[in-house]
């Protein structure tokens, strides 16, 4: 009797140590977009990771939205850090609307996915350059959508005047394949099954920016950054957005250290490709260096500057005007 007595308090004991470690573990909840979104699905997965990876770190998801929604919930300091869209950061940073003021305090934790805007023209239109889309008829992007919005803004810097045919994306496909659109615009990575059902038809090829045209666009828009897309025989440059990670300087630097140690370590990309594949395309240092618009948090500086990484000036805390 003595002796479960005695196993019996070693076994409370071990229970009483584990509760206090969990107790002791720093838990974080992450905003995150719609469940049915494959970034959902990669921040789930990168939640689990961490968990696995640093010490006495808890990240729970929890569903929001899109980035703005989930954004101003970081702001609010509903979750401890949020999906991300780099339209989103800076019109965050700059206090536009549905924001009420400058959000000084958005720090950027990383970067993982690109959304490059595709210029698709029909093979045979004699479109080789972005001027060339003067006078035709070109679809911006579905109608209502991100991708019409930020493709009207990159045609009024360069100066380029297509006759806009603006529809859905569904129509917009129809138009194409029948020939009575020159072309048409596509976020996102190539391949596409937009693309392809629209290749299936009528030989397709992609316009390609100048370094010239990127900087003019990047100037007027800091929230985009350049791409060069290189993808089953097809090259091409152009400009995106791109989707990531942010916090506030409310995160401690050290789990912001830690958090950054993990993601850009072998074993992150390699949990990021596992459960999103199309980021073992891309470099999560490169992208977040690329694309990000608020300034690092000083956890993921720190670790940069360790690594002998070279961090644009503009990621070390000044906020774009």
């Amino acid at each position: 009797m003595r002796q479960i007595r005695g196993l019996t308090g070693l076994v409370l004991a071990l229970a009483g140590s584990l509760a206090a470690t969990t107790a002791q573990a720093e838990r974080l909840t992450m905003g995150a977009t719609y469940s049915s979104s494959p970034y959902y699905t990669y921040q789930v997965g990168m939640a689990s990771f961490l968990a696995r990876t640093v010490d006495d770190l808890q990240v729970n998801v929890r569903e929001l939205g899109g980035g703005q929604v989930s954004t101003e919930a970081l702001l609010r300091g509903e979750v401890d850090m949020s999906i991300a869209v780099s339209t989103t950061d800076f019109s965050a940073l700059r206090g536009e609307k549905p924001f009420s003021g400058p959000a000084d305090e958005l720090r950027t934790l990383w970067y993982f996915a690109p959304t490059p805007l595709n210029f698709v023209v029909a093979a045979e239109s004699g479109i080789a350059t972005m001027n060339d889309l003067s006078g035709k008829h070109i679809n911006p992007g579905g109608r209502g959508s991100s991708t019409e919005s930020m493709v009207d803004l990159v045609l009024a810097v360069l100066g380029i005047t297509p006759k806009l045919a603006r529809m859905d994306g569904t129509d917009a496909l129809e138009e194409f394949q029948n020939g009575r659109l020159d072309g048409f615009v596509k976020a996102g990575l190539v391949p596409d099954g937009y693309i392809e059902q629209a290749a299936a038809v009528r030989n397709v090829s992609y316009v390609s920016m100048t370094t010239e045209e990127i900087d003019r666009i990047i100037a007027a828009y800091p929230y985009f950054s350049q791409a060069d897309v290189k993808s089953e025989g097809v090259e091409f440059s152009t400009v995106q957005t791109a989707v990531g990670i942010t916090a506030t300087s409310d995160m401690s630097e050290e789990t912001a250290y830690q958090i950054a140690k993990a993601v850009f370590s072998d074993e992150g990309k390699a949990a990021g490709a596992e459960v999103y594949p199309p980021s073992k395309s891309f470099d999560p240092v490169e992208m977040t260096l690329r694309a990000a618009v608020a300034p690092l948090h000083p956890g993921v500086l720190r670790y940069l500057d360790e690594q002998g990484i070279d961090v644009p000036e503009r990621l070390r805390g000044a906020v774009p005007q």
